[in-house]
């Protein structure tokens, strides 16, 4: 960071923690690849990220709650399948912003569902907390613990190595499924 000027060093903080606004994983993954890199205090940057990330998805809650606003949106909450999966909800909170945390492209519809089913928000932010928490302290162990063991001379290849297994897992998840149509339920239909 000495390329930086003085004035502009404490700025990589603000983009640490807007950065999950944008892009969680990606976010989460640059600044343990900083840390590792020491480019900054660790316990700094881990502070200042895990704030970002909860931050980032506590607004997600509103969005589904300000859906209700909207008859329509009302009548389809009122659907019995719909209902259904609002107790599944409700019943396995923990269990279903742990699962939304680490499956990719699952988080923003679980959270939007959260607020849109009427979870209590209280229990929401804990367990958005706490699963931000394990998502954190598990990227920042998983790099921390390749930088010890690839050494001073290779430390700059985590990030790279991070950014390409993000990326190779995302399209992954997006290209590499054949989908069958006729197993899919379109949640959004007039039935």
């Amino acid at each position: 960071m000495n390329w930086l000027p003085a004035s502009l060093q404490d700025l990589v903080y603000l983009g640490i923690f807007l950065g999950p606004f944008v892009q969680e994983d990606a976010a989460v993954l640059a600044a343990a690849s900083l840390s590792v890199n020491e480019m900054r205090p660790t316990i700094l940057i881990y502070a200042v990220i895990l704030a970002g990330l909860i931050t980032s998805d506590l607004w997600k809650y509103w969005m589904g709650w300000a859906a209700l606003r909207y008859p329509k949106a009302r009548a389809f909450a009122e659907k019995k399948h719909v209902a259904d999966w609002r107790d599944r909800i409700n019943r396995h909170l923990a269990l279903t912003i742990l699962i939304s945390r680490f499956v990719p492209f699952s988080r923003i519809p679980a959270y939007i569902a959260c607020g849109f089913f009427g979870v209590k928000y209280w229990r929401y932010c804990l367990y958005i907390a706490f699963t931000a928490f394990l998502y954190v302290s598990a990227v920042f162990l998983v790099c921390h613990l390749i930088g010890e063991v690839m050494g001073e001379q290779l430390r700059w290849l985590i990030p790279i190595a991070g950014f390409s297994f993000l990326i190779g897992y995302l399209l992954f998840r997006r290209f590499g499924h054949k989908k069958d149509d006729s197993s899919q339920d379109d949640i959004f239909s007039e039935n």
